[in-house]
């Protein structure tokens, strides 16, 4: 059994406030909440493991209450998804004045500046990434939404060039704006919004490729891939055939880009990890959409790569 580690004071905080102090289940008001590891792994204390239940719908997340079936972690992270993202929108009711929009979006840059100035400082870079988040989630909006995009893309090619950890951080983020699409049942998603999902796609793809061309930091692969995997997941539940495109698309150019100009392999681990993914990927895709056959064979050819 995993060993049990005390959930850090201010992720316990952060996580009762978007949460608005409530389970994420029943989302009745008032009652006892308790702070539950989705995955069962008491050590993993990560804020997306994380969610707060009423001791009543603990015993049904955990499934020690009667012969009834436990809910799912998956069931229970779209739970918390769209509990989290209804709480954030009922304190963005009152939106800021449009000079202080501008005054926002021109921040952003000076941000965006300050992140690649920390690259070697990344607690302090993960801080900022943190605040472009949290821009996003309480003064969101058409203009600001874009303005981060943009900056992240940016983020994603220099970062991808670089040889530290900074991209592994990026790729979080970018999947992070976008986290609380649990499904249609649960969260809308308007052509508007999957405009803003494509743009996070597309600075993850860029961050893809410049890392396995340029970058060849392992930890980083291991991020970009969890984030793809997690955007691949997005699109099926959508029926969003572009997403599921475009993430395939970002695979097949971080591939080539493992090769050099003289077609030599020159990033074993992005080809051993692409190639893992990409199984993983597709068998999701061939249970929940074995319809779509184009992209079944454009992941085929991706599993079936081999060093040139």
């Amino acid at each position: 059994m995993a060993e049990r580690i005390r959930i850090p004071a201010k992720v316990e905080e952060q996580l009762l406030f978007q949460s608005d102090h409530t389970c994420c289940v029943c989302r009745t008001k008032g009652k006892d909440v308790q702070i539950h590891h989705i995955d069962g792994k008491p050590g993993n204390n990560a804020a997306e493991n994380l969610a707060v239940v009423c001791l009543d719908c603990h015993s049904l997340v955990s499934g020690s209450r009667g012969l009834g079936k436990k809910y799912k972690a998956g069931e229970v992270r779209r739970y918390k998804r769209a509990w989290e993202k209804f709480v954030a929108g009922t304190r963005r009711i009152h939106s800021p004045k449009i000079g202080y929009k501008k005054e926002l979006v021109s921040q952003i840059d000076l941000m965006v500046c300050e992140i690649l100035a920390s690259k070697n400082n990344i607690r302090r870079a993960r801080n900022l990434l943190q605040v472009l988040y949290e821009l996003r989630l309480w003064r969101g909006g058409s203009e600001i939404n874009k303005k981060i995009i943009e900056g992240l893309a940016h983020l994603a090619t220099m970062s991808g060039l670089d040889s530290n950890s900074l991209g592994g951080e990026v790729a979080a983020t970018i999947y992070e704006i976008c986290w609380h699409f649990a499904g249609p049942h649960l969260v809308s998603m308007e052509n508007a919004e999957a405009k803003e999902v494509l743009g996070c796609v597309d600075a993850l793809n860029t961050l893809f490729f410049f890392t396995c061309g340029h970058g060849h930091r392992q930890n980083n692969i291991r991020k970009i891939i969890l984030s793809a995997e997690q955007f691949f997941q997005i699109g099926l539940w959508y029926s969003n055939r572009r997403i599921v495109n475009e993430i395939i698309k970002g695979y097949e150019e971080a591939l080539d880009a493992c090769y050099s100009d003289k077609k030599q392999l020159e990033f074993r681990f992005g080809l051993q990890s692409i190639h893992a993914s990409a199984i993983r990927i597709r068998k999701n895709l061939l249970k929940i959409k074995p319809q779509w056959s184009s992209e079944l064979n454009r992941l085929e050819k991706i599993v079936n790569a081999e060093a040139r």
